[in-house]
């Protein structure tokens, strides 16, 4: 494939997913500024990678675990950073790190028990807060799957959370 045709085939890449990528990096890190700079990282990377991806499919994926991994690692090199008592105040602004990974741990937890689609629609719809039309484009599912899907999980993590309380209080 010539450079040019790589060149587009990463504008198009870009194009398609960047806000997607930018999305995920911005709800780890939660700093626009970070996640503006992961995001052109992250495609910087694929620039590097992309002739040596045989399954262009599997770029998408390729995309959220590179992102998702290169947002960690950025945190653990923050993690020298002092603790700060006032972050865990109300007033204290943005959810401190120690919040963030308890989080993590419940969604993992809550995650566990669903196939890779449950969970692709529950993090597109209440984690990125995409429409079920966007959904439905991105993931090629039917609407009605989609609410499906949701429906199942809400129920689910009901009992969930039962358990939870139930064990905590226990």
């Amino acid at each position: 494939m010539s450079q040019q045709n790589n060149d587009q085939e990463l504008r198009d890449i870009y194009e398609r997913y960047s806000s997607l990528v930018y999305g995920r990096c911005r709800f780890i890190l939660r700093s626009n500024d970070e996640a503006w700079d992961a995001t052109q990282e992250v495609f910087m990377k694929l620039m590097r990678s992309l002739p040596g991806i045989k399954d262009r499919s599997a770029i998408y994926s390729w995309l959220l675990s590179t992102s998702t991994n290169l947002c960690f690692s950025m945190l653990r090199r923050k993690r020298g950073e002092p603790f700060e008592e006032d972050l865990h105040s109300k007033e204290g602004g943005r959810l401190p790190e120690e919040k963030r990974v308890v989080l993590r741990e419940i969604i993992k937890t809550l995650f566990r028990p669903w196939d890779k689609k449950v969970r692709e629609v529950v993090m597109y719809s209440y984690i990125y807060e995409y429409s079920q039309k966007e959904i439905s484009q991105l993931t090629g599912l039917g609407e009605s799957t989609i609410r499906k899907y949701l429906t199942l999980f809400k129920r689910g993590s009901r009992h969930a959370f039962a358990d939870f309380k139930e064990a905590i209080n226990g």
